[in-house]
This record gives structure tokens, C-alpha cells and sequence, in this order.
């Protein structure tokens, strides 16, 4: 079977289970072929043509090279006949970009897959380049998506503002364990009031040694508190100015982050072309083994697709169900669990569909699971008071509550009478 062959059947073989993958493209008939081993400040390649492993012919190899030598050395003996391939890695993105403005194609393979060829006995710069190439002529590799550069923009703030939430909280239980020490328990007590230092230096006698650590502690605290408020006002700023973003808050559950953490994630919809594969994304559809006669294993979610959007689907699957009763979801939900006496798979079925309806909203259908208008407008409300009366006016909302309240509602509509699926950029 040639690479071609072999690729379409990958394709229909994912389409049939419902996983979401992108095939390579076939290796080029006129054009050279490219592996391309990245590091951070050096780079090696090497050149083949061929059509399979079996008549691949090498043609030259390069190494230690860095950013700028690779690049004048592509552009000055390279066209668009030809493919540059990388393994998915820290910096592929912005090579693959930099390849892309000289006219040239480039695909970053998946990591994963690239990386279960890697178990010799040898290995060195050279020789992963040109793996690289070998495992891409097999046929049926699948590669990533590379998003465009706003995509690429919002997945950093969002990187950014989940490890400021875990530092957060590391600073937050490295104080309390420090005080639990010390059997000082807080209470109700908050560590972000003023008024909660000046209690805890009151309950004992501090050494200068402590009163130090005291100081680094809060100091650690209300720095990651500062950052997290400062990637919070960044993202509410993003979601203000991308009506899609306000479209999906009106999905129940989806809170400001959960709304810019779909499309920052998510980009382009339409290469989910029905809502099983972006689900399959997320890894929120159940596995399942068979094997033999009737024998057959099922699977949890376990670690499968994109963990990040999935943890905030499961926290506003949550959030449904603490609604109760309120709403068609929240019974589903509820049925469901009473049904499987399993809060974990009533949980996850109602990410599931949260997913479902997202996947729609981005590509303009009409939604089923939306919020009330006046719980859509307390959303609007909580976004207008965290971008701030010195940011509003500068996104063009006025400088009052209502005054913004009412813009956001009125790009939501205008949205609504749109087409609202996203263009690439």
C-alpha cells in the first residue's frame, strides 16, 4: 500500500472512531523532503527524496545550525515543491512560521508518534533529522494543527494565566502550612484582607527569623495575586473585544475564562468538521477496548486530547449540576447520575454536551443549553467590573456598568445576524 493509500485509510479509519487526527500530507513527486531536528539555539537537517522509506535516497545533511543560517540556507536552495517536516516541540510553531513567510511548506509532526521511533541503540542530532523524514514517508503520520498567530497569542495568555493560578495557590497553602506550623488556624479569615496580617502577627511572639519568612510569604502571595488579576483583565479585555467570545459565555456554565479558553484552544472550528471530532479533541469521549470474542474493556477519560480545556469543561459541568433542577441540562445530569449512582460519568456526559453545544455556537447554529437573559447579563456585569473604568472606555465601552453592559449585548446581537465562524487569519 503507498504513503497515499495508506493516508486515506488513516483518515477513515479515525473518522470511523471518532478520533481526532490530522494525516501529513503525501510526500511531494517533484520536491525534496526536509527533516528538521530542533533545538533551541541550534538546529540539523536532512535532505531526502523518495517516495517510501524503501526508496528514499539521502541527498545532503546539515547540523549546528542556528536560526538565521537555517533559514537563508532554506530560502537559497529550497522551493514550495518541497516539505520541511518537524517533531512538535517548544519552538516548531515559530520555525514552521518562519519557513511559511519564505514561501516555503512545512508540517510539525506529532511528538508522540516521532518519538516512539527514537529507542536505538544511537542517536545524535543528524540521525534524529533524518528519522524524522524516514517515519514521514512510512505514510499516515499524523501531524498537528498549526494555529495562526492570534490562536497562538491567547493559548500563551492562557498558559500564562493558569501557571499564575497554580503559583497562586502554592503561595496561598505554603503561608497556611507555614501558620498550621504554628497552630494558627485562619477561619473565615481571607489572606487577601488587610486586616488578616496585622491578626496573624497579633497571635504570638514572632522571632526576626519569622517575622522574615512572614514577609516572604505574603510578599510571594501578593505578587502572584497581582499577576493573576493583571492575565484576568488581559483575557476579560480579549473577550470584550471578540463577540464570539461574549456568544459563548451565554452558554450555561461558561464563565469568561471557560469562553476565552474555547476559542484560544479551539481556533478555527471548521477543521472539526461535526462536533464527535471536537469532542475526541478534548479527550471527553470515553475509550473501549475489544478484544476477542465479546471480550470488551471500557475506558475511561483518562489523559487523552487537550487536558486544559477539558479540566474547565469539567468545572463547568459542575457548575450545571449545582444549578439543580433548573435547567434541561441540569436534570439530564441529574438523571443520569441517579440512573449510574456515578457523580464522575453524570459529570463528564454533561461536559460532553457542553462541548456539543460549543462546537455549535462557533459555527453559528443555534444553541440549546443557554443561559437566562438575567443570568447572562450578571455574566456582562462581572466582566464589565473586572476590565476596570480606566479599560472600558478604551475598548469602546463607555465609562458606567450600564453604559457597557449594553454595548457587549448589542455585539453580541450584531454577531447573532452574522455569520459568526471564525476566519483564519
Amino acid at each position: 500500500m503507498n504513503p497515499s493509500a495508506k493516508a486515506a485509510k488513516a483518515q477513515e479509519n479515525g473518522a470511523n472512531a471518532t478520533i481526532e487526527t490530522y494525516i501529513a500530507p503525501p510526500p511531494p513527486k517533484n520536491g525534496r523532503i526536509i527533516g528538521l531536528d530542533c533545538h533551541p539555539d541550534s538546529f540539523a537537517a536532512a535532505v531526502f527524496r523518495g517516495q517510501t522509506p524503501h526508496d528514499a535516497r539521502k541527498l545532503a545533511s546539515r547540523d549546528k545550525l542556528p536560526l538565521q543560517a537555517l533559514l537563508q540556507w532554506a530560502k537559497a536552495e529550497f522551493t514550495k515543491e518541497d516539505v520541511f517536516l518537524l517533531e512538535a516541540g517548544g519552538n516548531s510553531f515559530a520555525v514552521c512560521e518562519a519557513l511559511t513567510e519564505l514561501g516555503l511548506r512545512a508540517v510539525v509532526l506529532e511528538s508522540a508518534y516521532v518519538g516512539k521511533h527514537a529507542k536505538t541503540y544511537a542517536d545524535n542530532d543528524r540521525m534524529a533529522a533524518a528519522r524524522i523524514a524516514l517515519v514521514y514517508l512510512q505514510g499516515g503520520v499524523p501531524c498537528v494543527w498549526i494555529p495562526d498567530s492570534r490562536t497562538r497569542e491567547r493559548r500563551e495568555l492562557l498558559h500564562a494565566h493558569s501557571k499564575t493560578v497554580a503559583n497562586h495557590t502554592a503561595a496561598t497553602n505554603a503561608l497556611k502550612s507555614f501558620l498550621n506550623g504554628h497552630a494558627i488556624r485562619l477561619g473565615k479569615r481571607s489572606l487577601s484582607a488587610k486586616t488578616t496580617r496585622a491578626w496573624i502577627e497579633k497571635q504570638r511572639d514572632w522571632s526576626q527569623l519569622q517575622m522574615e519568612l512572614l514577609e516572604g510569604y505574603f510578599a510571594d502571595l501578593q505578587y502572584n495575586a497581582g499577576l493573576r488579576s493583571k492575565y484576568v483583565r488581559l483575557i476579560a479585555a480579549e473577550i470584550a473585544n471578540e463577540p464570539l467570545m461574549l456568544r459563548c459565555m451565554k452558554l450555561l456554565g461558561i464563565g469568561k475564562i471557560n469562553a476565552f479558553a474555547l476559542l484560544a484552544i479551539i481556533g478555527d472550528v471548521r477543521r472539526f468538521d461535526r462536533p464527535e471530532r471536537l469532542v475526541a479533541y478534548l479527550g471527553l469521549n470515553p475509550g473501549r477496548r475489544d478484544s476477542g470474542d465479546g471480550k470488551r474493556i471500557k475506558v475511561g477519560l483518562g489523559k487523552r486530547g487537550r487536558g486544559d480545556l477539558r479540566q474547565l469543561l469539567i468545572q463547568a459541568a459542575h457548575a450545571v449540576l449545582r444549578m439543580g433542577k433548573a435547567t434541561d441540562m441540569g436534570k439530564w445530569g441529574w438523571k443520569l447520575f441517579a440512573r449510574r449512582g456515578n457523580r464522575n460519568i453524570a459529570v463528564a456526559a454533561v461536559a460532553r454536551k457542553l462541548a456539543v453545544q460549543a462546537w455549535h455556537v462557533l459555527r453559528g447554529n443555534p444553541p440549546t443549553a443557554l443561559e437566562k437573559n438575567k443570568s447572562f447579563v450578571t455574566k456582562l456585569t462581572k466582566l464589565a467590573v473586572v476590565l476596570g473604568k480606566e479599560l472600558r472606555p478604551k475598548l469602546g465601552l463607555g465609562t458606567s456598568l450600564a453604559e457597557c453592559i449594553q454595548k457587549l449585548l448589542t455585539r453580541v446581537q450584531e454577531l447573532s445576524s452574522a455569520d459568526p465562524t471564525p476566519k483564519p487569519a
